[in-house]
């Protein structure tokens, strides 16, 4: 049974140890400090008003996790859902799970305008994932600018 839930203080370990992994695969083509996993749980345990942050489970227990962010865009004309990261540990992949997480996503954010996510080129099961999910792809120039 996959179940999705909030995220718990008592998720920390197994959360970082996550976390980590994704920022060091192929699903982003750069490394976080861990500074920045402890700001980003410490909000979603304070309030689901900016981010949430989801822990993904199955019989086995944890096997993945899901970060959001909630936005307004003057653009889609109301609410975008950031899909930030997505993750599930090796044996939980293949199952069925991220297609659930997207439905879970759409059911509980149903007026949301717009839903978004980033992904990088070499990550091809995510992004066919994503396509076969409806997601298409945006012709935009993405920069940013660290503080």
């Amino acid at each position: 049974m996959f179940t999705i839930r909030d995220v718990k203080e008592t998720d920390r370990e197994v959360l970082f140890a996550m976390e980590k992994e994704f920022y060091e695969g192929p699903a982003c083509d750069h490394t976080v400090p861990e500074e920045n996993f402890e700001a980003t749980l410490k909000e979603c345990l304070r309030s689901r008003q900016y981010a949430r942050m989801l822990m993904l489970e199955d019989e086995t227990g944890v096997v993945g996790y899901f970060n959001m962010s909630l936005t307004w865009s003057n653009e889609a004309g109301g609410q975008t859902v950031l899909l930030e990261e997505l993750f599930f540990k090796p044996e939980a992949r293949g199952k069925g799970y991220g297609t659930k997480v997207f439905a879970w996503v759409e059911e509980e954010y149903p007026d949301a305008k717009r839903y978004r996510l980033e992904a990088t080129p070499c990550n091809e099961k995510a992004i066919a994932l994503y396509k076969r999910l409806g997601y298409e792809e945006l012709d935009y120039y993405q920069m940013i600018k660290e503080r």
